[in-house]
This record gives structure tokens, C-alpha cells and sequence, in this order.
């Protein structure tokens, strides 16, 4: 009986292989049309980054589910018009996934046939004794550079020096660039930087990120200012002799900014302490019809009063200091003509910090997060009077519907105070609609009682408390005398 059924079972398997096989054939994915498979295609690709090397995502994937999606995939250049050519360190990795990378960046490009090209290349290795400018994905990517439309390199300056003497003749598509020249010129020959000049005055340009350690002032880059559209400079100074050189302080960053007409979205690192605090001598309207996001990080002291010289109707996203971003602070609202605020108190006494945000009233969304611990009270620490001018008859921020405060201070806002800020803002014509805050100290007055009639209406209170260092325990040593 058991061979009468094992001969059964292997003639079930005999015959169902061909059904399998037609089943598959009239698959209702082998019917979808051409259009609509691309269309799919093209929405496994990745929209935060380039597309990856890698066999699990797309578009390398698609080539490996059929023979119809590989000849699909293969044939469509668009799903290879941007990729991430990862790190590699030439000295140890085995030659032969080395020489498998260069294959598959050279048939990646291939594939790509005449379309413009979104490239990013890591390579942060320092290599010693090996010739930078004959790097072998260098070498590939100049090969294409009249195709390329967006590049992003990150790498030692001799890494990218081939690129970067590349002119508008070589780069006539170019329409935004992100460098970063990982290698400290203090630890090396200062010369051995990468010579901007060419391809910084490619008038196609409109989009420039710098991430460099440079001896020159950013304000004498051969940049087209006025057709910047993004611009994002983090210049780190140089020790030169008599002092320091280079890098970009308050008042440089909106002297860049005066340059700057038509900037949308604008990133300054500032890594020099301001010289001046006040207001330069050239006081007029910095006018920005188009700005929507402003970063300002680093040395930020004394920005407020440059920023009262600044006419920015578009401005929906303002973040000054080294403020983490949280991706959990919902900022929603900024399309409907509100503004979402991001702010490192630490850098402001309570009067600056108030003369700040009084430039903006149509600040919906704020947050105050400093990443600075203090083990006393913080002198720049926002107190119960700087949350009273939230409240009438001051009414900072009258459109203010989330605040988030994560503070790193011993004490800063008491209790009563938070909770008289609450009720005078629920009864404002825009009231709360979220509060949060971070105490690093533990409660003094349980106040979600009074709260609970506003959180039934809608409103979202955190209050979070740190763990009181000491508590009395009145059973402490107890179990130690009952032996």
C-alpha cells in the first residue's frame, strides 16, 4: 500500500507541474499593461535618496522575478537615472567585490542610455599610497558628466578634484551640487583642497551644499548668487598664521543671504563667534519673497537682531541653534500660512528669546530643545515669566496651537505657572491644541486634574517629570531586623 501510494503521489506531482506552470502563464500580472507595469516600476523606486546598490530593492530587484520584468527593467531607463554608489576601502576589500561594483556601476550607467543623472558617491576612506584621482567610479562618472544633473560627493579633496575641474562644457545639465571634503587640510598639504571655481559658476546651478573645512571667506566663492535657489555652507575656519581664517559667522551669514534673492531654502553653519553683534553697518531689508526654510546653527548669538532685518512672507520653517530634529513634532499646519519653529534656548537670555519670536506671529508649531545639560539653574533658561507672555495682555505667538519644550535645566517652569499658561491659552481665539514638556525635575503640583476638561475638548498634554533623586521609604531597613 505505502509503494501503491508513493506511486500516486509522484503522478499528482507529474501532473500538476505543467497546471502550475499554465496557472502561472495566465497570472493576471502577465496581463497588466506596459504603461501600468511601468508605472509600478517606477513606484518601488526609493523618494527620500538614491537608488541603492543592492539586489533586495528596487530597480535591481525587478530584474530578478522574470524574464519579461528583466527585459522590461533593463530596457527603461528612467528606473536607472539615479544612484548611491556606496563606500568602499580599495586597500581591504577582497578585489573580487571590488571589481563586481565597478561592473555594476559601468551597467548601471549603460542602462541609463541619454537620461539626466542623479548621482551620490560616499567615500570617506583615507587612502595612502593610492592615486585618488584615478579612482576607478571617478573615472566612470566623467565619463557621463554631460548627463549629470544632480551630484552629491562626499570624500577626501583628492577624490574629488577631477569632478570639481570639470567647467559648464563639461556639466551643461548640472542643477545642484552637495560636496563635503572629509580630509582636514590641518592634517595635510592646505593646497590639496579641491579648486571650486569651475563648477561653482555653471549657470545651470541653482542648488549648492558646501560641507568644507576652507581658509577663505565664503562671502569670495565664484558663485551665481542670485539664481541660488537652496543654499546650504557649513565652512570650518583655519589656525593661518596671525589668527583664524575663514568660516562664516552671524553677520556673514546674512551678508550671504543679502546676496540671495530668490533663495526657498537656506542651511549656514555658523563656525566662528561673531566679531560684531549688533547690526552691520548696512541695516537695510534683507527681502526674501521666496524663502520657506531657514536653518540657522552653531554660533547664533545675536542673530535676533539680524533677523528683525529680514522680510521672509514665505517663511514657514525656522530653526535656530543645534536643535535635534524629532520626526514625532507634527508641523502640518505650515501650508495654510502658519510657521513651524524650532529654537535652542541656551543661546538666548529670556528678553532675546522673547524679541525673537515676536518677529514671527504666525508661529503655529514651536519648540525649545536644548542638547546642552546644566547641572544648576541655566542662566539663558526660559522661566515662569517668559510662559506668562503667552498669556494676555502680552500675547506672544498669538497663533501658537503646539508647544514642545524639552529641557535639559534643573528647573525652569514651575508648575502654577504651566498650568495658568493652559487655561489662558484654551481661552484665546486659536487655543492649544498640544503642550509638551519635559521637566528635568520632579513634579511639585499635580495639575492634570484641572487639565482634564481641555483634554476631553481635543487637547494633547505631556507632562513629563524626572525620577526625584531621593524618596523617603518608611519600611527602609525593615527586612534587615525581622531575621
Amino acid at each position: 500500500m505505502e509503494v501503491v501510494l508513493s506511486q500516486l503521489k509522484e503522478l499528482r506531482a507529474s501532473l500538476k507541474r505543467p497546471i502550475d506552470a499554465h496557472r502561472a502563464l495566465i497570472s493576471p500580472m502577465r496581463h497588466i499593461p506596459h504603461d501600468v507595469l511601468l508605472e509600478i516600476f517606477f513606484s518601488c523606486l526609493p523618494s527620500e535618496h538614491n537608488a541603492l546598490i543592492d539586489a533586495a530593492e528596487a530597480p535591481l530587484l525587478l530584474g530578478r522575478i522574470c524574464r519579461h520584468w528583466r527585459s522590461v527593467a533593463y530596457n527603461t531607463p528612467m528606473l536607472w537615472s539615479s544612484m548611491h554608489i556606496p563606500c568602499l576601502n580599495y586597500l581591504h576589500t577582497p578585489p573580487n567585490i571590488i571589481s563586481s561594483l565597478e561592473r555594476t556601476v559601468e551597467a548601471w550607467l549603460v542602462r541609463s542610455a541619454t537620461c539626466p543623472l542623479s548621482i551620490s558617491l560616499f567615500d570617506k576612506v583615507n587612502y595612502f599610497g593610492f592615486d585618488l584621482e584615478k579612482h576607478p567610479l571617478i573615472l566612470q562618472l566623467l565619463l557621463v558628466s554631460r548627463r549629470l544633473q544632480h551630484l552629491t560627493l562626499a570624500g577626501a579633496p583628492q577624490l574629488l578634484r577631477p569632478l570639481m575641474r570639470l567647467g559648464p562644457k563639461d556639466l551643461p545639465l548640472l542643477k545642484s551640487i552637495w560636496i563635503e571634503a572629509t580630509s582636514n587640510p590641518l592634517f595635510g598639504d592646505i593646497d590639496d583642497r579641491p579648486n571650486f571655481t569651475e563648477a561653482l559658476q555653471i549657470p545651470t546651478l541653482n542648488e549648492i551644499s558646501l560641507y568644507l573645512f576652507e581658509t577663505l571667506d565664503p562671502l569670495s566663492l565664484p558663485l551665481k548668487w542670485s539664481r541660488l535657489t537652496v543654499l546650504c555652507l557649513r565652512c570650518f575656519p583655519l589656525w593661518a598664521g596671525q589668527g583664524m581664517t575663514g568660516g562664516l559667522d552671524v553677520g556673514g551669514a546674512f551678508a550671504v543671504l543679502r546676496r540671495c534673492p530668490n533663495l526657498v531654502r537656506s542651511e549656514m553653519g555658523l563656525t566662528r563667534w561673531s566679531e560684531y553683534p549688533g547690526p552691520a553697518p548696512n541695516t537695510s531689508s534683507i527681502i526674501l519673497p521666496h524663502l520657506h526654510t531657514l536653518v540657522l546653527s552653531g554660533y547664533v548669538s545675536g542673530c535676533e537682531k539680524w533677523i528683525s532685518h529680514l522680510v521672509v512672507p514665505n517663511l514657514r520653517s525656522l530653526r535656530v541653534g543645534d536643535t535635534p530634529i524629532l520626526k514625532d513634532i507634527a508641523s502640518n499646519s505650515v501650508d495654510n500660512g502658519y510657521m513651524s519653529t524650532d529654537i535652542d534656548p541656551i543661546n538666548f537670555d529670556t528678553s532675546r528669546l522673547h524679541e525673537l519670536l515676536q518677529f514671527f506671529p504666525m508661529i503655529s508649531h514651536l519648540r525649545l530643545y536644548s542638547a546642552t545639560a546644566y547641572e544648576g539653574q541655566a542662566p539663558t533658561a526660559p522661566d515662569d515669566t517668559f510662559l506668562a507672555s503667552f498669556c494676555p495682555p502680552h500675547n506672544l505667538c498669538p497663533m501658537l496651537t503646539h508647544l514642545i519644550v524639552i529641557e535639559p535645566w534643573t528647573t525652569v517652569f514651575s508648575d502654577v505657572a504651566v498650568l495658568a499658561f493652559v487655561q489662558a491659552r484654551m481661552s484665546m481665539p486659536t487655543p492649544l491644541q498640544e503642550f509638551r514638556v519635559h521637566f528635568n525635575r520632579p513634579m511639585d503640583l499635580d495639575v492634570m486634574p484641572e487639565l482634564q476638561s481641555f483634554i476631553s475638548d481635543g487637547l494633547q498634554v505631556t507632562l513629563d517629570y524626572a525620577t526625584p533623586r531621593w524618596k523617603f521609604g518608611p519600611r527602609e531597613g525593615l527586612d534587615e531586623l525581622l531575621y
